[in-house]
């Protein structure tokens, strides 16, 4: 199977143009997950891998490592993939995972910040970060909250890529889709601040550590995470896609369509964009609720009578 799932990995990445991320999800889905499972049951070859196997398999990680419903459904998507890559390639008749249904997830609406406590977070980088990083700090919180900018796409963010003088970057979406967003004026005084003082880099990206080496996520998620804390807001959430949450539903809340968003955001679906109108319809509800007065509880028998 060891061969049979390099040929995926590398069709993955190069003809699929997946991001090194997705290519690293499905190799530790299969290669650590599927195949020492089915290995088990002494399975050696993927013609010999059932639709019961794979549904065995989904109800052990659940079971015995305790995953939850998105993490199954995504070892599911990754297991499909794999075998439809083989279907498609000459490797198989059918494939053994089609009809195995993914497990129900429930929807969640997404968390961001009002406009007090976005204003919050950006006073408190202004006054606690340290001197030698409060403009990169600034800038890198700036482009999630005024760009929309995943954490990867930050991180590989290029300098060549940086054009303050035109007011947009280039960044590099999911699929190795390249697209360019503007910047508005806040992001490009930021920007132009951190670039006049940014250390000398080992490459050519845009964000550094104070030494010149690479940002990697885990110092972008801790960064944010710090001045969050900081700012004493607590959304349940700490990460970069909270400010990413943020971006989306505050142009809805500007008056900005979704198809619009969509681009912006670099969904996939638009299905995943209306997740912020919904917020934004419920907040409206509520609002009109609490215009009430409670005039009315006093009246008796007064439901469903008709108005003179």
């Amino acid at each position: 199977m060891k061969s049979e799932l390099n040929r995926f990995l590398r069709y993955l990445q190069i003809e699929k143009g997946a991001s090194q991320g997705t290519v690293e999800a499905y190799q530790l889905d299969i290669e650590r997950g599927l195949i020492p499972f089915v290995h088990q049951r002494g399975k050696l070859e993927v013609q010999e891998i059932t639709k019961a196997d794979i549904r065995d398999y989904l109800d052990y990680v659940a079971t015995s490592r305790g995953n939850s419903n998105i993490t199954r459904a995504r070892k599911l998507a990754a297991i499909k993939s794999f075998f439809n890559y083989l279907v498609e390639n000459g490797g198989l008749e059918v494939n053994p995972a089609a009809s195995v249904k993914s497990p129900k997830i429930p929807e969640k609406e997404p968390v961001y910040l009002n406009d007090g406590e976005l204003l919050q977070l950006l006073k408190t980088i202004a006054r606690k970060a340290k001197p030698r990083v409060r403009e990169r700090d600034m800038a890198i919180v700036l482009l999630f909250l005024h760009g929309g900018l995943r954490v990867s796409e930050l991180t590989k963010l290029e300098l060549a890529n940086v054009d303050l003088g035109s007011c947009h970057i280039k960044i590099t979406r999911k699929g190795n889709k390249e697209q360019y967003l503007h910047l508005n004026s806040e992001t490009v005084n930021a920007l132009a601040q951190y670039l006049a003082n940014r250390p000398t880099a080992e490459n050519g990206r845009c964000f550094v550590g104070t030494n010149g080496g690479n940002l990697d996520r885990t110092h972008v998620y801790s960064i944010v995470q710090k001045y969050l804390k900081l700012a004493d807001i607590n959304k349940g959430k700490y990460g970069p896609h909270l400010l990413r949450h943020t971006f989306c539903t505050r142009l809805h809340q500007k008056g900005v369509g979704p198809f619009t968003i969509k681009d912006l955001a670099g969904h996939k679906s638009l299905n995943t964009t209306m997740r912020y109108i919904k917020i934004e319809n419920k907040e409206q509800a509520e609002a009109i609720d609490r215009l009430e007065f409670g005039a009315t509880k006093g009246l008796n028998n007064g439901v469903g009578r008709k108005l003179s």
